[in-house]
This record gives structure tokens, sequence and C-alpha cells, in this order.
């Protein structure tokens, strides 16, 4: 892919290993410099920049919403479009709302991800959402299995690309079950510390050591409970400029499903959906890409191990929410 020309080669590998190898260890800036060969200093002054630059969001990590005995679900909305500007705005003030875009569907044009604590609690607060702007037609698509989430990029060849080990199990334990409070889960998703020893700066503000800090880390990651731990891009920064979801209708859902999740790296979010109402597609895959071509390459993959019967690629069209993770 052509480099960004504000943006340095060096820039870009730094942004691989942020994203792939960020070590979870006492001076991660250190182990990532002498890989690259430059100094710590120089990472976390590089890192800044990027930042500044609106490259990097942040590095951190995503909890797994399970973890915090939440459910979501995808909600498919014909919302008329001199009501989207308001639906933008309302959105943006919901935490719980953390995708929103508009979509090339023939009917649902606003697609957005939403999460609550009950299946019940989720709807209800679906239909009040969408009652404010005059919308009654949607399909709630809950999150029945979620077999991958692993959102970064591949900056040289210009797309979504997992990383190893990156199918989730079907049963994320809760913060309860681990042992630990959701207070502390709340601590450990935000950004981690631009400093020499971030864990330490962590460690300190929660009032444990640093290695047990980092201990719980590793636990927490091998379980699952957390994902991505490094650098969380904007890819439109970086030329990643387009998204779409795709839609799988076949005799075998979670087979297909699976398939896409363990062969399809190009896919970033995997997950069997089921739909509140009559709805045929129910195998949900993300793809990021710099442009159409290198998404239709993989849908096409995707329609190939599935043996989809049907499919639908949905492009975005408009970001409505920055996405957030909680």
């Amino acid at each position: 892919m052509e480099l960004q020309s504000d943006i340095q080669e060096t820039d870009y590998k730094l942004i691989m290993e942020l994203q792939y190898n960020f070590p979870i260890s006492e001076r991660p800036y250190l182990e990532i410099g002498r890989r690259l060969g430059i100094t710590e200093d120089e990472v976390i002054f590089r890192i800044k920049n990027l930042i500044d630059k609106e490259v990097i969001k942040r590095i951190g990590m995503y909890v797994n919403f399970r973890s915090k005995g939440m459910v979501g679900a995808l909600v498919a909305s014909n919302i008329k479009t001199s009501n989207l500007d308001s639906f933008r705005r309302m959105a943006l003030g919901i935490r719980e709302i953390t995708h929103n875009f508009v979509r090339d569907h023939p009917r649902f044009n606003v697609w957005f991800v939403i999460k609550d604590y009950t299946r019940e609690e989720l709807s209800e607060r679906v239909n009040e959402i969408l009652k404010k702007v005059e919308c009654n037609d949607y399909v709630i698509l809950f999150s029945k299995k979620n077999l991958k989430l692993s959102v970064k990029y591949n900056v040289i060849e210009g797309v979504s690309m997992s990383g190893d080990d990156e199918l989730t199990p079907e049963h994320i334990p809760t913060a309860e079950e681990i042992g630990i409070n959701n207070e502390l889960l709340k601590q450990l998703s935000y950004p981690l510390p631009l400093s020499s020893k971030p864990f330490k700066d962590l460690a300190d503000k929660i009032s444990i050591s640093e290695e047990n800090l980092i201990d719980l880390v590793l636990r927490l990651r091998k379980l699952h409970v957390i994902k991505d731990y490094g650098a969380t891009i904007n890819g439109e920064k970086i030329g990643i400029k387009e998204n779409a979801m795709v839609l799988i209708n076949s005799d075998d859902l979670e087979k297909g499903c699976i398939n896409i999740a363990t062969n399809v790296k190009e896919a970033t979010h995997v997950v069997l959906r089921e739909a509140d109402k009559e709805w045929d597609y129910l195998c949900y895959a993300m793809i990021h890409g710099k442009d159409k071509r290198v998404i239709s390459q993989a849908a096409r993959k995707i329609v190939s191990i599935t043996s989809a019967k049907s499919y639908m690629t949905l492009y975005s069209m408009d970001n409505l929410k920055p996405g957030v993770v909680i």
C-alpha cells in the first residue's frame, strides 16, 4: 500500500509492532524499540506524535463485554433520511451504542451495535431509542456466539488482518467468576500510560504490585477477557478507507461462522446471531480495506468456504459515531 505522505516508514513498522506484538512486560516500549533499532524515548515520542495525528486512538486493551455480564446486538433499522441527523446526535450521547453506520442495504439504512445487561432490557432500550426518530421498522440481531474479535490492520497490505490465536471461546468468565471486581476491569480498560514503566504507573493507581498486575493481564488475555492489547488504530488515517459487513445465509450457519473465523484472517468480527423476527442472514463478518477490491476478494473467500445460499456485502456510506468499546 502507498505510504501516507506525513507518516514515515519507521512509523508504519511501529504501528505493526504495537498492534501485533505488544509486550506485556515491565518495559514494553523498550522492547519494541530494540526490535526496530530505535530508543525507548523515540518509541514513546513517535507514539505521541501518531496520537496527535489521530492515527493511533490509544494504547490499551478491549475488555470483552461478556466479562461484565452484558449482552450485545446488532440492530438493522430503517430511519428516515430527514431523521438521520437527530439519530446521530442522540447516539453520540449513548455510551452503550458502540458502532453506528449508514450502510447500502435497500431497506435498512442504519446499522448500530448496542449492549445492555439482558436481552429484555436491550430490546426495550432499542424500542425507546428508535421511537424518538419515528422508526418502527427494525430487526434486532442478538449475539449468539462471538467467534472472533480482532480489529487490527496490516498497514503494509492495506487490509484488516487478525493475529494468531484470535478465536474467541464460547464461555468468557465474568469478573465475579475470576474473583476480581468490575471496577478493576474498568481501570484496565483505560489507556495505558506512555511512560517507561506503564504497568507500574497503572499498578500504583489501583494499589497492586507491578508484578501482580502483569500476571493478571497475562491471565485475563489467556481467558479472552481482554483482547487486542496494544494500539487501536484509526484506519482512515492510514488509508484503510472502506469497510463492509458480509452477511451469510447457509444451511449450517454455525459451521460457516467457524470456517470464517478460522480461515479468513481479513475478518475482524465474526458473529453468529439470533433475530427477534424473521431474518435469514445470521452469520456476520466485518472486513476493512484500502479499497473495495480487497474487501471483495475477502468476501468471495467467505462465500466460498461457507457454501452460502445467498449473501450480502454491505459497505459503509457514513460513520455516525466513532467506534468505542465498553
